[in-house]
């Protein structure tokens, strides 16, 4: 049942189980890139959406209105209902709802290290939800 298996979670054991879980969905196909920048190397979640982004991203989602929350991947511990989110989401299924119609060619294109252009691109998806 959902209640034990969160309770799992509470234990050492469970713990470590749900680490792994999520260690192992960050290695997965598209999630090793952040889902923001496209990046290598994830090393947060956003759990609000349920994508795998870098350490510069998670601090933009966090200035969002509202805030995202994003959590690390390597110093927090995750819910039994959290690994369920991740493995029903990721950044594919993240693509497929926040970007579904987004062109690079006409919706533009920037440089990730451009942390304003960086800043409206986040605006433009989660606040104003243009694509």
């Amino acid at each position: 049942s959902p209640i034990r298996a969160c309770r799992l979670c509470q234990t050492k054991g469970g713990e470590k189980i749900c680490a792994r879980k999520v260690r192992e969905l960050a290695q997965a196909g598209v999630n090793k890139h952040c889902f923001e920048c496209s990046q290598p190397g994830v090393t947060y979640i956003d759990i609000t959406v349920g994508c795998f982004v870098c350490t510069s991203c998670s601090g933009m989602l966090r200035g969002l209105n509202p805030p995202h929350r994003v959590k690390s991947i390597s110093m927090t511990t995750f819910s039994q209902q959290e690994v369920e989110f991740l493995q029903n989401h990721g950044n594919e299924v993240g693509r497929r709802t926040w970007l579904c119609v987004f062109e690079p060619k006409t919706d533009g294109c920037f440089d990730p290290r451009d942390s304003q252009k960086l800043k409206e691109f986040l605006q433009d998806k989660y606040e104003k939800k243009k694509w």
